[in-house]
């Protein structure tokens, strides 16, 4: 979903390594186990100094806002440091790696990465993902839970929708009876149902 909403979008993508087979933060358990001198500094500072959090909730705090969780090695596959390394790598790999890795999104058709490589074809492909003009859907501006927004060009309009929420949600949009779903993360179309996450694009 996050991947829809970035790449319909005007400007220039860009994809951090691995962000393109689903790897997730490490929420490593233990102090010693950052490496990055301003998450390890903070902590001292919060938890030793000024005694603002305890360490455990610090390293929850860090476990999604330190840096070092975009820089655990590449999950290749799940064989000894994820493929990575025959040595000992500078940053811990992440536990999910067995379970998230490149071999297995490979073997997958349905998997993130091919989702990814739907994506950047078809902003190759269609000079409205790049040119067109964007503008949010009126009826859903102050809508908390879904995102909405269409791109124009004097040829083709988008209606991209996003569920930003773990919910099944009905929303109703106008979209002509012609309209065809450009790309979608789910494999069918339950009309105005959104489900958990659910991103749909519709070409029109």
């Amino acid at each position: 979903m996050l991947a829809t909403m970035l790449h319909f979008q005007q400007g220039t993508p860009f994809v951090f390594e691995g962000e393109e087979i689903g790897m997730t933060n490490a929420y490593f358990d233990k102090l010693s186990d950052y490496v990055d001198l301003d998450s390890i500094n903070a902590y001292h500072q919060i938890v030793d100094e000024q005694h603002l959090l305890d360490g455990k909730t610090m390293l929850k705090y860090m476990g999604m806002h330190s840096r070092d969780n975009a820089r655990t090695p590449m999950q290749w596959d799940d064989s000894s440091n994820a493929g990575f390394s025959d040595g000992t790598p500078w940053e811990h790999v992440n536990k999910q790696y067995k379970e998230i890795n490149v071999k297995k999104a490979l073997a997958d058709p349905d998997s993130i990465f091919y989702y990814y490589q739907r994506i950047i074809k078809l902003r190759h492909e269609l000079p409205v993902m790049v040119d067109g003009s964007y503008a949010l859907v009126k009826d859903n501006q102050d809508d908390p839970d879904v995102y909405a927004y269409t791109r124009k060009d004097d040829d083709t309009t988008l209606l991209v929708v996003l569920n930003y929420t773990d919910k099944g949600l009905e929303r109703h949009y106008d979209v002509p009876e012609d309209a065809k779903i450009l790309i979608s993360n789910y494999a069918d179309s339950q009309g105005d149902t959104l489900r958990p996450y659910e991103a749909k694009v519709y070409q029109f």
